[in-house]
Parts: structure tokens; C-alpha cells; sequence
């Protein structure tokens, strides 16, 4: 694995366990086993270091969301995303999600973090949308907002400890 994207992993587990101001730049360097100056060099400030990591958790998620949606009919979209989302929450190294992490930390919508969380929610709701779009479903917008939000409600009880509220899901 090469330097920038080892940081950026180990950055991502800190920011994701510690918080986004909890974690200094010595900090993730030295569980990066780097000089300060490295980290630097790769990113310029920590706070491009914190716009990687949200790309990197972006494209992560996307991609195994994606691939939960496509084991499944476009018309089983709103199954497929919930028990995604349930699933995601009973991993043993679920804590909550890191965008939601970065809206309370960053709460200036003109910030970078924020902004990022922003559309990251928004790409979620528009692949929805365009699954039940192909499906033909009648008013596909209204029903992938409504998906999304029992999703976000599903991550924000599980970060608050509601698991057993968010297993049930798996069941039904």
C-alpha cells in the first residue's frame, strides 16, 4: 500500500473512533508512522487530509451500497437499502457514520466537511431515486426520500445505542 493511501486509512479509523478535532496532525502521523512533514507533503493541511478521508469513506460506501442494490430487482430498492443499512450498523466496528460526524463537528454549511456530507447524503438519495426511476416506481422521489430517511433514522439509533430496534429490520 502505498504512503497517501495508508494515511488516509489510518486517518479515516481515527477521525471515524476519535472525532475530527479530537485527532491533531501528530498524532496521525505518528499511527502513520510518518513525519508531520509527510503527512504535509501528501496533503498539504489536515484539513485536505479530512477532504480526502471523506472522499475515501465516500467511495467506500457507495460501492458496497451499490453492491447491496444490484443482489436485488430496482423494485426491491427500499428492501435492499434498509437491509444494507441494518447490516452496516451490527458491524463490529459501526460507529455511526462518519458524514453524520462531520455535520455535528463542522456545522458552518460553507465548510468543506460539511459540504461534503451534504452531497454525499444527496448522492445516496439520487441512486435511490434513479433505482426506482428504472423500476417505474410511482413517484420515485417521494419514495427514496422516505427510504433514505428511515435509513438515516436507522444509523442514528444504532449510534445511540438502539441496535436491537435496527436488528429487528434483518428480520422482517
Amino acid at each position: 500500500m502505498d504512503t497517501r493511501r495508508k494515511i488516509i486509512k489510518i486517518a479515516y479509523e481515527t477521525f471515524y473512533k476519535q472525532g475530527f478535532h479530537a485527532c491533531g496532525v501528530e498524532l496521525l502521523a505518528q499511527k502513520a508512522g510518518i513525519t508531520k512533514r509527510t503527512l504535509y507533503s501528501h496533503f498539504g493541511s489536515k484539513d485536505g487530509l479530512i477532504a480526502a478521508v471523506l472522499d475515501y469513506r465516500h467511495q467506500d460506501f457507495i460501492e458496497r451500497m451499490q453492491n447491496a442494490l444490484n443482489q436485488r430487482p430496482a423494485d426491491e430498492t427500499a428492501e435492499a437499502y434498509l437491509e444494507f443499512i441494518a447490516g452496516w450498523t451490527q458491524e463490529n466496528d459501526f460507529c455511526g457514520c462518519l458524514f453524520m460526524h462531520a455535520c455535528a463537528e463542522y456545522t458552518d454549511p460553507n465548510s468543506a466537511p460539511y459540504a461534503a456530507a451534504a452531497e454525499h447524503k444527496s448522492q445516496i438519495r439520487q441512486i435511490l431515486k434513479n433505482r426506482l426511476d428504472s423500476a417505474q416506481i410511482a413517484n420515485a422521489d417521494i419514495s427514496a426520500n422516505r427510504t433514505f430517511l428511515i435509513g438515516e433514522g436507522m444509523i442514528a439509533a444504532a449510534q445511540a445505542g438502539q441496535h436491537d430496534v435496527v436488528k429487528e429490520f434483518q428480520i422482517i
